[in-house]
């Protein structure tokens, strides 16, 4: 972790033991964002909503933490937004060029869009392992971060199944890799 102000959360970073990829979180406005480096290299970074987003393009992570779990560095989190409570795990992959990131979602009433978006490049991959992926062109995405996104093509993963009780409450859950190319 580094330091950061003492008004804002540390920044968590995962770097995959003896690999090419790694990811850092850090606090921007009201939730965690978080970029994805290939060879020492920015190659996506999520897009995020803000405080007025009941529903954002990426899970609104406001807690995060590094934790040890048998044996091996994981990252876990909670967030919320609107009507909706998220969590997020990102853990390592064996082979050492990929990030696993396993989400998911518990809303009240109905869902209006849930997924985690990235602008990216021919560096990284991102597949979905449940759910499903959508591509848009580099002109066609949203972005936050300014004319050079524009370049990039945006990546959405998107659940698939939901379970509900009939009330239009349920949850969706999302699992995907970003992989080094």
């Amino acid at each position: 972790m580094t330091a950061t102000p003492a008004n804002q959360p540390a920044r968590i970073r995962l770097d995959v033991p003896g690999g090419r990829i790694r990811v850092e979180f850090r606090w921007e406005g009201d939730r965690f964002v978080h970029r994805i480096w290939v060879d020492d290299i920015e190659s996506c970074h999520s897009i995020d909503g803000d405080a007025d987003t009941d529903w954002p393009p990426s899970p609104p992570i406001q807690q995060l933490s590094l934790e040890d779990i048998n044996g091996a560095p994981v990252i876990l989190g909670v967030g919320a937004a609107g009507r909706g409570h998220w969590s997020i795990s990102v853990e390592s992959e064996a082979d050492g060029n990929a990030l696993k990131f396993d989400l998911a979602c518990r809303y009240r009433d109905e869902a209006n869009s849930l997924g985690s978006a990235y602008q990216t490049d021919d560096r990284a991959q991102v597949t979905a392992l449940t759910g499903s992926l959508n591509t848009m062109g580099p002109d066609e995405g949203t972005t936050d971060n300014g004319a050079d996104d524009k370049k990039r093509p945006t990546v959405r993963v998107v659940p698939e199944d939901t379970v509900a009780n009939g009330s239009g409450a349920g949850t969706q859950r999302w699992v995907y890799r970003i992989e080094a190319n």
